[in-house]
């Protein structure tokens, strides 16, 4: 935060938010003794239920610090708590406490219809998680996002991730279908035979007003050729505006500055065993939407050179597009983490 400028009160208000609320919640330490008992959360790939972030935004102004979390119990994972279930309950409610305004028409619908029974032992991390919260620090003010995973339900039931996200989102207060118009453009490119292989990990909402709350679609593919970008942020084609296309502009030479302009557009990166191989996508929208937004994470953790090639091309980009007023305070925040 103080690389980003926020002001010494701000600050302090965050801080205490962080140390009141959230970090009793993320169990025991990662370098524990006993890091067996440790719970794997999918937050990251080591395990860590945190992660940390920078918004820059889209103009020259400050970053905006934001951080994600699994909240995860001193007993998670063991015999008095197997699913982590303590740690989600006990926080939600520290956390309503804490931040009165959070709205809750939409999490208390999504909770009841996306959460499943759990299928015994030896899951993938990613089948053990059930819930992450986010939280953006707005100067002094901190906004949240709640994260669900449907494959407990899906599973259960014997139906598509898609299946239960579209059936929960149908019967979510106020989501009329006059108001789900760019919904039913991602569900339409979502269920066609050539994206059998989409594989849709999470919904989250803005913990808001259900009228200013986003809905926002996790979905990854395992093809990693740039060409493949295009497809999967137009939904097909279906998606077709001058910010997406300017967009799709920036995002090639982004792409060329971290993993080489020698690459050809149709050459997928090499073969990575691993659960977040492939590329992250989400989609989201407001009720009312006529088009969903995409967005893409870049799959540098995986395929890009080491962390300071990474941090260089950032930098290049940005500079490029006048946007690098606070180019050196990341590097500085930057290596004071690495």
């Amino acid at each position: 935060m103080f690389n980003s400028d926020y002001k010494t009160q701000s600050q302090l208000e965050n801080l205490r938010f962080f140390a009141t609320v959230v970090a009793s919640n993320l169990g025991i330490r990662r370098c524990a003794p006993d890091r067996a008992k440790t719970w794997p959360s999918f937050m990251t790939d080591d395990g860590t239920p945190i992660e940390l972030s920078w918004d820059w935004g889209t103009g020259n102004c400050s970053p905006v610090v934001r951080y994600s979390i699994e909240p995860v119990g001193l007993g998670a994972g063991t015999t008095q708590d197997p699913h982590n279930q303590c740690a989600a309950r006990s926080f939600h409610e520290l956390l309503l406490s804490s931040l009165p305004g959070t709205r809750l028409e939409w999490y208390g619908h999504f909770t009841q219809h996306l959460e499943g029974p759990f299928s015994g032992s030896g899951l993938r991390d990613d089948r053990l998680s059930h819930i992450f919260y986010a939280f953006d620090l707005v100067g002094s003010e901190v906004t949240s996002k709640a994260y669900f995973f449907p494959g407990h339900k899906a599973r259960s039931s014997n139906r598509t991730n898609l299946d239960v996200i579209r059936e929960a989102i149908l019967a979510a207060p106020f989501c009329s279908a006059d108001r789900l118009a760019a919904f039913y453009v991602f569900c339409d490119w979502a269920s066609q035979p050539g994206n059998a292989t989409l594989e849709l990990g999470m919904l989250a909402i803005d913990l808001l007003d259900p009228f200013e709350s986003r809905l926002k679609i996790y979905y990854r593919l395992r093809e990693t050729s740039r060409e493949s970008l295009s497809a999967a942020l137009t939904l097909g084609g279906r998606i077709r505006t001058p910010e997406l296309d300017r967009g799709l502009q920036d995002l090639e030479h982004l792409w060329a500055l971290l993993f080489g302009f020698d690459r050809e557009p149709h050459t997928p990166f090499d073969h990575v065993d691993h659960r977040t191989a492939g590329i992250l996508y989400n989609v989201e929208f407001k009720l009312g939407s006529k088009l969903p937004i995409t967005k893409v994470y870049l799959p540098v953790h995986h395929y890009g050179r080491n962390d300071a090639h990474i941090m260089r091309a950032l930098l290049t980009y940005l500079r490029k597009r006048q946007r690098d007023a606070y180019a050196s305070q990341y590097v500085q925040t930057m290596h004071s983490l690495l």
